[in-house]
């Protein structure tokens, strides 16, 4: 009967445990996808700056 409880114990322990990571894992996700969300806005407004520099540098060429 001992080994049962004990058992039992161990499994609830062990839920709990997996409940924990599983909690502390979705909220590394949520981080990660609000950091690549800011990350794509950072790239795609480096390559508007990018190719907005790159039209003056072609104006310019054209004016000398």
């Amino acid at each position: 009967m001992d080994a049962m409880q004990m058992n039992l114990e161990a499994e609830s322990r062990g839920k709990v445990d997996a409940l924990r990571v599983k909690k502390k894992l979705e909220q590394d996700i949520n981080d990660l996808e609000l950091t690549l969300d800011g990350v794509n806005k950072a790239k795609a407004e480096t390559e508007r700056n990018f190719k907005k520099y790159q039209q003056q540098i072609r104006d310019l060429q054209q004016v000398n």
